[in-house]
């Protein structure tokens, strides 16, 4: 039984981590419309590029904050809602203490890199954002661990 919550804690953690990204790049077009979602080019990767190439530094900021916050809200409910006691967290290492919100950090590095071998992103963009999902998600677990033990 422990299992299967372990598992839907994961499943249920990665869908509010996406729900969240999804939602910020949406309100992040609001913010900058000539960065919308509905505008990038979809058949087309030399139109893909460009559109990417004419960005200016906050819509690009804003993708990388929207992956992090997504990321943070994903570590966030798994470290909510592991099935883990008290006991385990206040005598576990930092390390193993963290591990539901740093695995999601981990899962959301491995869609970070897939998201970048479809997006093409400049290489500063690219490694500030791949750098950030595991430190971002381990800050998060750290915390929550922190306040749950007193």
């Amino acid at each position: 039984m422990k299992v299967l919550k372990w598992i839907s804690c994961y499943i249920v953690a990665i869908v509010i981590g996406s729900a969240c990204m999804l939602m910020l790049h949406n309100f992040f077009g609001f913010v900058f419309p000539e960065a919308a979602m509905s505008k990038m080019p979809q058949d087309d990767p030399e139109a893909l590029q460009a559109f990417m190439d004419s960005l200016g530094i906050g819509p690009k900021l804003s993708v990388v904050f929207s992956h992090w916050m997504g990321t943070a809200a994903g570590a966030s409910y798994a470290m909510r809602f592991a099935p883990v006691s008290i006991e385990w967290l206040q005598t576990s290492s930092v390390f193993k203490s963290t591990f539901p919100g740093w695995a999601m950090g981990i899962w959301f590095t491995v869609g970070g890199i897939a998201n970048a071998m479809m997006i093409p992103m400049p290489s500063w963009m690219l490694i500030l954002d791949l750098v950030g999902y595991v430190p971002v998600a381990f800050l998060v677990s750290r915390v929550l661990v922190m306040r749950r033990i007193g």
